[in-house]
């Protein structure tokens, strides 16, 4: 019976020990598209000051005059650009950040996820 509860918690030590976790809420490429824009959404796994957290970008990958492409982190712009890439931002607890493509071309936006 020792035996069989020494294994269980040298088991648990290891699971909980473990350095990155299996995945995140909407982990991976989220793709965007209008008539005449599309972006990748993506969302990864970052080691942000010793611990795993997700963190977005959003990167057009066509970007006709009249794209914009949008992200928000609890409702304020964090990024706003005409066909530049984001950069990285942490969606951490207390961050929900939610991606947006206009297209002024075809008078349309899309939304991606918001994580």
């Amino acid at each position: 019976m020792i035996e069989g509860l020494a294994a269980t918690g040298i088991g648990a030590v290891l699971a909980l020990s473990s350095p990155v976790p299996a995945s995140a809420a909407n982990e991976g490429d989220h793709w965007i598209t209008t008539a005449n824009c599309t972006a990748d959404q993506k969302i990864e796994l970052h080691l942000v000051n010793g611990a795993w957290h997700d963190e977005q970008e959003l990167n057009p990958t066509v970007a006709s005059p009249g794209c914009e492409f949008v992200l928000t982190d609890n409702g304020r712009r964090i990024s706003d650009t005409w066909g530049a890439g984001s950069g990285w931002w942490p969606d951490s607890p207390g961050h929900t950040i939610c991606a947006t493509v206009y297209d002024y071309n075809s008078q349309s936006a899309v939304s991606g996820v918001c994580n």
